[in-house]
């Protein structure tokens, strides 16, 4: 792979999965200015093994075990300077146990976003109204020239279809629900 198209490959797989993996940061490290620093020391490493990853395969957790690495790193230097950020026993399990929550949430947005995809152009422009532009249920009425009560019976429908429709994505991935 030339420089270029691998540089290329790397940004849009990192700015893909950098909210991920700055939040398992965030989960483990308690100052968010050494998280910060974390991150992108751990960026930094993460492009200079980048050579390293199997296309195909996980890149989130993939750059996830790395910044593992710049944690425990980081817990080491904070611990010679007598720093104790959370009871080692508590870290472990929580480092061991993000992975995990991570791959959940990651299949929950991916089945609510394949069922959003499935409503049609209203309840899709609803939908983005109320959560992603947060507009208020009145000037939804007020846009759509209906009454409050009933922009919130819309609501309660598309989340009612929403609801079963992950249930139903997350049970064909073997996903609790």
């Amino acid at each position: 792979m030339d420089q270029d198209k691998r540089t290329l490959e790397f940004l849009k797989l990192f700015v893909r999965h950098q909210q991920e993996i700055y939040a398992y940061i965030l989960t483990l490290v308690p100052h968010l200015h050494d998280a910060d620093d974390l991150f992108q020391d751990g960026m930094v490493v993460m492009w200079q093994k980048f050579d390293q990853f199997q296309p195909g395969t996980n890149f989130a957790a993939w750059g996830v075990q790395i910044m593992r690495f710049q944690i425990l790193d980081y817990r080491r230097k904070m611990a010679r300077n007598k720093q104790v950020l959370m009871e080692d026993s508590l870290f472990e399990a929580l480092m061991n146990h993000i992975p995990t929550i991570q791959d959940e949430a990651a299949a929950r947005i991916e089945a609510l976003r394949k069922c959003v995809a499935l409503l049609d152009d209203r309840a899709k422009r609803i939908i983005k109204m109320r959560y992603e532009r947060n507009v208020s249920v009145d000037k939804i009425a007020s846009y759509l020239k209906l009454s409050r009560r009933h922009v919130y019976h819309v609501l309660g429908q598309i989340t009612s279809v929403l609801l079963r429709c992950m249930r139903r994505k997350l049970a064909e991935g073997g996903y609790p629900i």
